[in-house]
This record gives structure tokens, C-alpha cells and sequence, in this order.
């Protein structure tokens, strides 16, 4: 045997076990971790896998998995835990626990690395507790439990310069497991000094990254701690039903009956393996001296926030209290601690982070905490009090504005802190929608009910520039389309008389309408009918004669298109028809039957058509609106109406109405004022050709929960929501251009679904 043979013989198999492992990790290799099943094990496990990897998490938040981020706390799963609360009552959302003993900021901060673009635009719960923030901070040992060479090589690659970047490079290199590898040590240092890394640098990690995340891909959902069975039968102690006072009566019951052993309210088991006598005496006024109001732990929270604010996360943070007894035992000073969170809260709302949650003065409270210093019964209970609501809320990215001074030493160590204000729920509700608004260029006024009640009325930007007229609560706009329900009411109203039907054919009012034998009022009510009118077409006559007349001249432009037959279409056509059949069933004017039914009837004292006289539109503050000059779109000015051109949309839109008014006449329309139950179910049934955004039906589109109607033109733009009931509004209208006509009718659909919850 020659010697090559020997040597490959011996070598030959080592080799290839080399080659196939290289290629085995340096192929993408991705394993399927996505089954409900290992999901839902992976977010109640809290097992460090989980947490040092990235596959199990990405595919979480792709999903309807919220991440819940912590430390020992998340653990104690008690029946009110939020993964039990949330998995019993099947709620949109389950909790994906990211925390366990030791972690804190600096830990989230690279685990959340590895979920960036599943993050972006998202929602995220994170209990920040004042006992991170002591004088040392972030345990070095606690760290490296939770940290993996993935997080920092992913972060590495996509950081960019900034203070930011620089004071988690060096805050990295302190930690002995962040700068273990060669390859990360010199990639952190290059950051830590503001420079960029080299060629060799990044295809030297982009290699390390893919042999990283296979390793992730194989390990991640191994040896995971299966809290199922835990959470199951916790779930089996609640009522089939979620009810509040129910749930604080058991929580009572089993806070009660789990602290028996002991005068601090903490659970027995942990009382009886933690607190023997000896170790009691021990601690006593051990806690005399404790300081979480100077701390590097506030420059790593600030990591946090900063990723949270780059990609848009809307985040709840909750601060949890202590166990008062048990401080008053040790000595922990509540006035330090308030100080603490103060400062915490500071440093949230100074930056835009609204939501909060504070529970620090609730550590006295019944069975609040389940030992001294974790939540328990009671407190999961009132945790669940923001997070319920705030996960219905809908998930309007948030722009956060941030301020690098967090960064410093001389804010990590400032102790002279005023106490911030912390906004309430209906607060927070009302900052979200004028943020919203605001983000879309908005200027106009708002008016929000709640449940019958006005939570919100405001106004901003010119009613008139020129004369430096303000807009008001009372300030009048032309609705346009808004218009169209209201024009579905009074059709309903004569079919209630008996003299329509839905089902009677346009021919019978209008046979110059092409295929008008083929289409019934309700195709119109619904915008099936096919009808379209010729591009370019300005409705009515010039100069204006009357209705009719205006009707017949629209009659020579309309279309009639097969394919659009029985398929929704948007086409104000529609409507026009319709209040002219109601002129020629009634013999009355369109203008007659509106002022009768809505403005006489409703006592609309701010309501009139946009012919009005100048005195009477001035008598109820109506705006002017302003558009872009074509070829500046920075530059304002006023829009000239054409007011024979306006008597064209006589039944689809010609009203001037303020807020109130607009909002009165939407209730009267679905609370059965005007109609009774089964012509409105009638009325606003939508067509059996859905579309996204609700089934049209009488003017509006009809959702599961609310009602909603949008229009535009001449320079105004009205977005109006009304419940089922017609307990609850929305109503925004706009005389400036907004950024987005449909992004903003889109988010006022999210708003309205938040509010009706």
C-alpha cells in the first residue's frame, strides 16, 4: 500500500468530516420551528436558547406572539399571568416571555437584534423595574446567561455611527462574554471610536453570521422547558368568562390561602425555602442603604428605548412595586425609590413614550405580590388592566424624539429629579389620535364620543388664513360623500311608507338610463348597478336650472358597463339617482325632504346647503379650504367653488355641518330615530361583491362594529365614524390638503376599532 493511500487513510475521513461540517454550516440551513405547537412552547419556556437565538422569535413575531419583555417576574405563573389570562380567553395576542433571572437592559437591548424587521411597527410590553438600576448595573454573569455571539455579530453589522452605537460598542467590550471572540473585540473597538469597519471586517463576519444563525437554526428549540402543562392548569382555576370583579374574587381566594405561613403576605413555598429565621434576622434593615436613583443602568435602558424608537414600536412599560412590608423590614426607602421611578419616567415621556403603567405605589395592596419583590395575584390582575386596552388599541407607529443626554453620566447620576406626569388611559387614547392626525398634515377640527360622551373636541390650523380665522369646535365644512347616507335615509324613510321598494327597477323613474330595466334602487344603494358617467363630466347644468333638469343632462354622459355590473363600484352617479327618485315619489325638492328630516327634526342649528346665502353660511363659521398651487406644492391657496357646479351633487355632496351636528345626524341615522331596525339592516347591507375595508351598503361601509363614511373635494376632506349603536364617533374634517387621503382614511378605520372595544 503506498504511503498517499496510508495518509488518506488516515486523514482521508477527517477531512471530509471537515468539508461536510463547513458546508453544513455555511449553507443556509433552515429547520421548520414553526409549528403552533413548538411556538407556543418556546414563548412560556423563558429558556436561554429561546432568548440567545433568533429563528424561534422571528417566527413568533411574524405571528400573532407580542414580546413581553423582563426578568424573574415573568416567571411566577400565577392564573393571572398574562400567558394564562391571554391563552384562556383566547385573546388576538400571546404573550412571548423574554427575560428570566438577570436580565435587564443591556440584555434586551442585543437580544432584540435579532428581530428587527419583525419588530418594526409593532407592539411590545416591557416591565422595567427600578431594582435593575443599582450602582454597579448589568451583572457581567447575568449577561453572558442570556447573550450569544449572533446578537453582537447581527448588531455589529447593522449598527451605524451615533452616540448611541458608540456607547453600546464600549458598554459590550466591558462584559467579559461580549468580547470572547477575536473577530467581535476589534469589530466593537472599531465602532467604540467612530469608525467604520473594513472590507475584511464585514465579509469575515457576514461568514461568522451564517455559521451563527445554522448553529441557531439546529440548537434553539432544543432542551426547552415545557411551562405548557403550567399554564394550562392555571387556566383551568378561571372562569369560562373574562369578568374583572370574578377574577379579583378567585385572585383573593388564592392569594389568601398561598400565604398562610407568614405576616408579609409572600407565597408559602417561598417564604418557607428562602426565609427561615436565621436568614430573617439577617435581613433585617439590610436594604437600609440601597440606591437605584444612580445607576449606568439608565444609559442601557436608553439602548433600548432607541431601538424601540427606530423601528416605530408602540411599547407599554409597566413598573412594578415592592413588597411594602417586606421593604419596611428591610429598610428599602420608599422615597428613594419613588425618586427612582420618577427618573424612569422622566426619561419615557421627555421622549415620547406615553404609555405607562406605574404600580410602584402598590405594594401594600392585598396580595399584590407574590413574595418581595415579584408580582402575584392582585398585581397580575392590575397589569392586565393596561395591557387588555392597550392591546385593542389599534398599532399606529409611533415617531419618538430622543435625546442623547440619557446617554450620560451626569443624568445617570442626577438624583434632583421633578416627578413626572404620567398621562391617563383617556389621555394616552386622545395623544395617540391627535398624533395621528398630526402625522398625516391634518388641519381641521376633531370630535370623538366615547359611550356617549365627548372625550375629545379640538381644532387647528386657518378656517381663514387671510383674515386669520382660527379653526373651531364650531367650525362648518362641506362633508361631501358624507352626504350619501343621509340621501340612503330618506329613500329608506319612503320605502317605509310603502311608496318604494328596493327592489322596484330605475326605469320606472328614469328609462333614459341605459339598462335602467336591469337595475333595482338597492344596486344603487349599494353601487352595483353599473352606471359610470363619461371622464371629465361636471354633473348637472351651468348655469344651475333645477334638479331635474340637471338629472337629465347627467342622463346623456352615463355609461353603462357590464363588467362593473353587480360589482361594487364608487360612482356618485348612484346617489344623484336616488334623490331624484325621491323628488318624483314625494314631489317634493331633495332640499325640502333634508331640511325636514335632519335639520328641523334633529334641531341642526349648524347645518346648510353650500348654495346657502353668505349670511347664513357666516352665521355657522363655515371654512374656507386651500389646496397646493400646481407647481409649488408648498404653497397654499384658497379654493374657489363653483357653485352651479355644487347643485350638480345635490344628493351626494352639497351639506355644510360642523362636527356636532354631522355627529347628531349620524346617531339619529342607526340609534332608530329616523329608521326602524329592519330598514336599517335593510339600508346598509352590503353587496354580496365584498371588498377590503368593510361591505358598502346605504352610504356607508359597513364593518362588524361601526360604521364609516369618508369624502372628498373642493379642497375638504371629512372622515366620520359612528357604532353600531351609535354611542361612540369619530368625526375629522379637513379644509388643508392631508398627507394621504386613503392612509388616513385607513388609520381612522384602526382608531374607530380601538374606540368601539
Amino acid at each position: 500500500m503506498s504511503n498517499k493511500r496510508k495518509l488518506w487513510q488516515i486523514f482521508g475521513p477527517v477531512i471530509c468530516a471537515f468539508i461536510l461540517l463547513a458546508l453544513l454550516f455555511l449553507i443556509p440551513w433552515h429547520r421548520n420551528v414553526k409549528s403552533d405547537n413548538l411556538l407556543f412552547k418556546a414563548s412560556v419556556s423563558q429558556s436561554q436558547n429561546v432568548f440567545k437565538g433568533q429563528e424561534i422569535k422571528q417566527a413568533a413575531f411574524s405571528k400573532q406572539y407580542v414580546p413581553f419583555y423582563g426578568s424573574s417576574e415573568l416567571s411566577r405563573m400565577d392564573p393571572m399571568h398574562p400567558s394564562v389570562l391571554a391563552y384562556k380567553y383566547k385573546r388576538q395576542y400571546q404573550p412571548f416571555l423574554l427575560g428570566g433571572p438577570g436580565s435587564q437592559s443591556l440584555t434586551h437591548f442585543f437580544s432584540m437584534q435579532e428581530t428587527v424587521a419583525q419588530l418594526s411597527n409593532k407592539k411590545a410590553v416591557f416591565i422595567i423595574s427600578p431594582q435593575w438600576f443599582t450602582k454597579q448595573g448589568q451583572n457581567p454573569a447575568a449577561f453572558g446567561m442570556y447573550f450569544s455571539q449572533l446578537q453582537a455579530v447581527n448588531w455589529i453589522l447593522n449598527a451605524k455611527d451615533s452616540v448611541a452605537t458608540r456607547y453600546a460598542a464600549r458598554r459590550l467590550l466591558d462584559m467579559p462574554s461580549g468580547n470572547s471572540s477575536e473577530s467581535t473585540k476589534y469589530a466593537l473597538m472599531t465602532l467604540a471610536s467612530g469608525k467604520k469597519l473594513s472590507d475584511e471586517q464585514v465579509l469575515y463576519l457576514k461568514a461568522r453570521r451564517r455559521i451563527l444563525t445554522n448553529e441557531d437554526s439546529f440548537f434553539s428549540s432544543m432542551e426547552l422547558t415545557d411551562n405548557i402543562p403550567k399554564i394550562q392548569n392555571a387556566a383551568h382555576k378561571l372562569p369560562g368568562t373574562y369578568a374583572y370583579d370574578n377574577l379579583r374574587q378567585i385572585a383573593n381566594q388564592q392569594g389568601q390561602s398561598s400565604t398562610s405561613n407568614n405576616s408579609f403576605g409572600i407565597s408559602n413555598s417561598f417564604f418557607k425555602k428562602r426565609l427561615n429565621k436565621n436568614e430573617l434576622t439577617h435581613l433585617k434593615g439590610s436594604q437600609k442603604n440601597f440606591d437605584y436613583t444612580q445607576s449606568p443602568e439608565y444609559a442601557d435602558f436608553e439602548l433600548v428605548l432607541n431601538e424601540f424608537a427606530k423601528e416605530h414600536v408602540n411599547v407599554l412599560f409597566v413598573i412594578p412595586p415592592v413588597n411594602e412590608k417586606w421593604a419596611k423590614y428591610t429598610g428599602l426607602s420608599q422615597k428613594m425609590y419613588q425618586t427612582s421611578v420618577s427618573k424612569i419616567k422622566q426619561q419615557l415621556t421627555s421622549q415620547g413614550f406615553d404609555n405607562i403603567a406605574d404600580l410602584s405605589r402598590d405594594g401594600g395592596k392585598k396580595f399584590f405580590m407574590e413574595d418581595t419583590i415579584h408580582l402575584g395575584w392582585n398585581g397580575w390582575l392590575a397589569v392586565d388592566q393596561y395591557v387588555r386596552p392597550f392591546m385593542k388599541e389599534p398599532n399606529i407607529p409611533i415617531d419618538y424624539h430622543l435625546n442623547s443626554y440619557y446617554y450620560t453620566k451626569a443624568w445617570g447620576n442626577k438624583t434632583n429629579v421633578k416627578k413626572a406626569k404620567v398621562l391617563s388611559a383617556k389621555q394616552q387614547e386622545n395623544n395617540q389620535i391627535k398624533k395621528a392626525l398630526a402625522d398625516n398634515n391634518f388641519e381641521g377640527s376633531v370630535l370623538v364620543v366615547k359611550k356617549n360622551k365627548t372625550i375629545l373636541q379640538y381644532a387647528n390650523g386657518w378656517a381663514n388664513a387671510e383674515q386669520k380665522v382660527p379653526n373651531r369646535a364650531n367650525t362648518s365644512y362641506l362633508i361631501d360623500s358624507v352626504q350619501k347616507p343621509m340621501t340612503g335615509v330618506l329613500l329608506m324613510r319612503e320605502v317605509e311608507k310603502g311608496k318604494l321598494s328596493l327592489s322596484d327597477k330605475l326605469s320606472k323613474f328614469y328609462p333614459q338610463v341605459p339598462h335602467a330595466d336591469e337595475i333595482t334602487l338597492r344596486q344603487l344603494t349599494q353601487m352595483t348597478s353599473g352606471l359610470e358617467v363619461k371622464p371629465k363630466t361636471v354633473l348637472g347644468t351651468s348655469p344651475y336650472k333645477n334638479n331635474q333638469a340637471g338629472i337629465k343632462e347627467d342622463i346623456k354622459n352615463i355609461v353603462f358597463l357590464p363588467k362593473l355590473y353587480n360589482k361594487r363600484t364608487y360612482s356618485p352617479i348612484n346617489y344623484t339617482l336616488i334623490a331624484g327618485v325621491l323628488e318624483k315619489v314625494t314631489g317634493r325638492s331633495y332640499e325640502d325632504l333634508f331640511t325636514e328630516t335632519f335639520i328641523k327634526k334633529l334641531n341642526l342649528k349648524e347645518t346648510a346647503f353650500i348654495w346657502s346665502s353668505p349670511k347664513k353660511l357666516k352665521q355657522i363659521h363655515f371654512a374656507s379650504s386651500y389646496q397646493y398651487t400646481p407647481d409649488d406644492k408648498t404653497t397654499l391657496v384658497p379654493v374657489s367653488l363653483n357653485i352651479d357646479e355644487l347643485h350638480g351633487e345635490f344628493g351626494t355632496g352639497s351639506v355644510v355641518m360642523t362636527n356636532h351636528d354631522l355627529y347628531k345626524a349620524l346617531k339619529a341615522m342607526v340609534d332608530g330615530k329616523l329608521l326602524t331596525k329592519h330598514s336599517r339592516d335593510e339600508l346598509f347591507q352590503g353587496s354580496s361583491d365584498t371588498v377590503k375595508g368593510g361591505n358598502y351598503g346605504g352610504g356607508f361601509y359597513n364593518f362588524s362594529t361601526f360604521h364609516s363614511t369618508n369624502g372628498t373635494g373642493y379642497g375638504y376632506t371629512c372622515y366620520a365614524r359612528i357604532s353600531n349603536d351609535g354611542k361612540t364617533a369619530l368625526i375629522v374634517q379637513a379644509n388643508h390638503p392631508v398627507k394621504s387621503y386613503y392612509g388616513l382614511r385607513n388609520i381612522t378605520n384602526q382608531l374607530m376599532a380601538g374606540l368601539v372595544h
